[in-house]
């Protein structure tokens, strides 16, 4: 760079001595002399310039070779490094979709366990509720066995013929005394205490349960009665309205016993063989219903016997003269106390569910 600004400066004056100089041609030979050393100047200062270019030239073509090299090496080095990471990316694409497979091998291993656990539940569960329900179905079994089996077992007392009543028929036939009920009451042709009408006496014996204090009071109450309606054949022509009216009383309490058990004990509890294997057959639910219905059935005998109590205390309290007066206190007693409508009331109602049992177990 400096020796360009020489020779410019060296040009400049050489313009500025010729256009000055023009007319001095004494002076020629001094800027002949001048010019000269200025070129011997200039080819120096050239060769200078020269050889310090091609010595920058020289450098610049190590620099650049230098850096070819290097860029070469950064071009090898990035090839083989984006190798590499395309390799790295590989690799790591397929250990991605390695742990995609096996990540979607455990969820459908574990939604197959899910499934199986459920299945398994659901028939755990599915048994619990058929042992539940067979459990169920054993209880109300037995429940329905004990309920039926008081009754039955009075039942057995009663088809057994070799049962032997007492001799003076639980009070209700004596000849040495007034307890005449049964000497009143009639069985076809025979009057009650006849030993052809056995089996009749033991309907009412069966009603109150073969107890002695629960027959013997009836007896107290129909010999009563019995007394009043009672007429040796002597005494025949002196019969009154009230004699007819306590014979029809007697006889109307004796049917009224009769078909409480034709109702309750012989229809509802006396179960055939046949009936049973069909309630044997019952799902839980039909002997779930069968159970009301016999409960249903002894909560009505129960309040007939409720009622047959309160009868028997009234009487022995003499409430309203029953006791010691004559028929048409005890006529009025029962009116007032509605009684008759209470018995019919309670055979209807066994009736009934007589009918709802028949249904339950017949259901086809």
């Amino acid at each position: 760079m400096k020796t360009n600004i020489s020779i410019i400066t060296l040009i400049t004056i050489i313009i500025i001595t010729t256009l000055t100089c023009k007319a001095n041609l004494d002076k020629a030979v001094e800027i002949e002399k001048i010019l000269k050393e200025a070129e011997i100047e200039t080819v120096a200062a050239t060769k200078a310039a020269t050889k310090a270019a091609t010595k920058a030239a020289a450098k610049a073509e190590t620099a650049r070779t230098a850096t070819d090299k290097a860029l070469e090496a950064i071009v090898v080095s990035s090839a083989e490094a984006i190798k590499e990471a395309e390799k790295a990316i590989k690799e790591a694409e397929k250990q991605k979709e390695v742990a995609q497979n096996e990540k979607e091998r455990a969820e459908k291993e574990k939604l197959i366990i899910e499934n199986k656990t459920k299945q398994f539940e659901a028939q755990i569960e599915k048994t619990r509720k058929q042992d539940l329900t067979q459990i169920k179905l054993m209880q109300a079994k037995l429940e329905l066995g004990h309920k039926i089996q008081d009754t039955a077992t009075l039942l057995m007392k009663y088809d057994n013929d070799y049962w032997i009543e007492p001799p003076d028929q639980f009070g209700l036939h004596d000849r040495t005394s007034n307890n005449k009920a049964f000497d009143v009451l009639k069985q076809g042709p025979n009057p009650y205490y006849h030993s052809d009408n056995k089996g009749t006496r033991k309907k009412i014996y069966l009603v109150f349960e073969y107890q002695d204090t629960y027959i013997k009071s009836l007896g107290e109450i129909l010999n009563k009665i019995a007394k009043d309606s009672y007429l040796s054949p002597d005494q025949a022509k002196q019969k009154t309205s009230a004699h007819d009216q306590a014979n029809d009383l007697l006889q109307e309490i004796i049917n009224n016993i009769h078909e409480h058990f034709d109702h309750y004990f012989n229809n509802a509890f006396r179960i055939p063989s046949n009936q049973q294997n069909k309630i044997d057959s019952l799902e839980l639910s039909g002997l779930q219903e069968l159970l009301k219905k016999f409960e249903a059935l002894q909560k009505i005998r129960h309040t007939c016997k409720m009622y047959a109590t309160k009868i028997y205390n009234d009487f022995q309290n003499d409430k309203n003269k029953i006791r010691t007066g004559g028929i048409k206190k005890i006529e009025e007693y029962i009116t007032n106390n509605a009684y008759r409508n209470k018995f019919k009331g309670a055979i209807e109602q066994i009736k009934t569910l007589i009918t709802q049992i028949n249904n339950i177990i017949y259901k086809t």
